[in-house]
């Protein structure tokens, strides 16, 4: 009875190790922290083909973006979409700071950016 208590035991931690270091690479790796910037240019519109051959438009942005305590970083992101951002519009960026890269982004409301960044983004 002892030996199986020990054995499932170590079953136990073996398993939380495995899980817990994927769930730390996977953080580290694909997580992300939030900055936020605003939309000032059209963007770098980009041309590409997809493996289908059909064509693929694209604009990519190199902007600063700030933390919630106005530490800026200089980013580079695509918007996704077939058209230009919406000037002026502010965004939340999910930022992974190991990889240097966007991962995210979405539209927030003025009032949803942190008052650092804000202040940074109007000076």
């Amino acid at each position: 009875m002892r030996k199986r208590v020990i054995a499932s035991g170590i079953i136990v931690a073996i398993f939380l190790f495995i899980f817990g270091g994927a769930y730390f690479w996977y953080k580290s790796n694909y997580g992300t922290e939030n900055y936020y910037t605003q939309i000032t240019n059209q963007g770098t519109k980009i041309v590409e083909k997809d493996d289908s051959g059909s064509q693929v438009v694209d604009y990519m942005y190199h902007q600063p973006i700030y933390d919630q305590n106005g530490q800026k970083v200089m980013a580079k992101f695509r918007g996704g979409l077939e058209r230009p951002l919406k000037l002026h519009a502010y965004l939340k960026v999910g930022y992974n700071t190991k990889r240097h890269q966007v991962i995210s982004w979405e539209k927030v409301a003025k009032k949803d950016v942190p008052k650092a960044a804000l202040k940074q983004l109007h000076e």
